[in-house]
């Protein structure tokens, strides 16, 4: 038999897409889901029944990891659309599970270290079994709000590297909030376009140049996701593999950069770093990104345990120590501040307690006609 081979210049038809979903709170992302075609929502959240009239999908109740972890291809076969309500949630749920094995279990009760890996690893299995089911799947999420630096950012919140494992896999990601229009009037709109104050992907070609979807009434739509989710497949498909894995990689990339500029701590870095494909067409710029983001915060990157450290707290010289230090620099006919500059600091009280003693040896030397830059 022969094999139906695609060229690289031709489109590869796409059956099902991954779509990924946050907003604010009671934006009605629940009641979105159900408007995907032939929807079934795990609720994980257990807040489907908040929905009312608008929930027109079917329902599994996700008491416990073990309700949805039991379903057989059989049982989702009647389904086209898949919604994991919330994907947080979901995540929680694997680790109330592995809680259940004490061995699992710290003294303290939260999940031991290699728990929490195993808990990514089913997450990560159970995601890419819903991939592989041919079904569309769409996630969603609460919006997390973080500061980085003067600017507030959106993102989905849930944490660490399966948080970067569905941006990558995800052929959509949109924010879901609510804006004030020219009439004065609060309405919806999800943005597939990133920009500074939230994360995206726009694979689809979703909204247009401004990549924004207005959300309309769900009770007159009841087929607003289904709808999207076609669209986005109509545009997937007018795409080559060649261009359609470019698009991804590029979104990919800005992902990437924009996680790392909302970095403020090492071990976001480290979960980060994990995420990190040595495959991926812009490896070598995710590094670079990544390492000049651990050089800016003084991280330091440990070989045995394979994370980013913080740096060591700083512990200054005191009040007196720097007034003895002032005297000696009389005594020697110097200049403070010439003296700071000499030796690339900005004030006697950057200079560390440790040190101390060197420094003030250093000035007597120096008295002495014996002095030297310290390090």
């Amino acid at each position: 038999m022969a094999l139906n081979i695609i060229p690289a210049d031709q489109p590869l038809l796409v059956q099902a897409i991954i779509v990924y979903l946050y907003a604010d709170p009671g934006l009605g992302k629940t009641s979105i889901g159900f408007t995907g075609d032939k929807a079934i929502s795990f609720d994980f959240d257990k807040g489907s029944h908040r929905t009312g009239e608008l929930r027109r999908g079917a329902v599994v109740q996700a008491k416990q990891w073990a309700d949805v972890a039991n379903l057989t291809a059989s049982d989702l076969e009647p389904y086209n659309t898949i919604v994991i309500d919330t994907v947080g949630a979901m995540l929680e749920s694997i680790k109330t599970h592995l809680m259940l094995n004490a061995t699992n279990k710290q003294k303290d009760g939260s999940l031991k270290l290699k728990a929490q890996g195993l808990a990514n690893n089913i997450f990560k299995q159970y995601v890419n079994s819903l991939i592989a089911s041919g079904k569309d799947v769409v996630f969603i999420a609460h919006a997390s709000e973080d500061q980085s630096g003067d600017q507030i950012v959106y993102r989905p919140d849930l944490g660490g590297k399966n948080r970067n494992e569905l941006y990558r896999i995800a052929d959509i990601m949109g924010y879901l909030t609510t804006v004030t229009t020219g009439e004065g009037k609060n309405a919806r709109l999800i943005s597939f376009r990133p920009c500074p104050t939230h994360h995206a992907k726009n694979a689809g070609g979703l909204g247009g140049d401004s990549g924004e979807v207005w959300v309309p009434d769900l009770k007159t739509n009841p087929t607003f996701l289904a709808d999207l989710i076609k669209q986005a497949k109509d545009h997937i498909n007018t795409l080559t593999p060649d261009q359609l894995a470019t698009m991804k990689a590029q979104e990919d990339l800005q992902n990437w950069e924009q996680s790392c500029s909302e970095i403020q701590h090492a071990g976001d870095l480290s979960q980060l770093t994990e995420s990190l494909d040595k495959t991926h067409t812009y490896y070598q710029s995710m590094r670079q990104i990544m390492l000049k983001k651990a050089k800016e915060l003084g991280f330091t990157f440990d070989m045995n345990s394979s994370r980013w450290i913080n740096p060591a707290e700083f512990f200054g010289i005191t009040d007196t120590q720097r007034d003895e230090l002032q005297e000696l620099l009389v005594q020697a006919n110097l200049d403070v501040m010439t003296f700071c500059e000499d030796q690339g600091i900005e004030s006697l009280m950057v200079i560390e307690a440790s040190k101390f003693n060197d420094v003030k040896a250093h000035i007597i030397n120096i008295t002495q006609g014996q002095g030297r830059a310290i390090a």
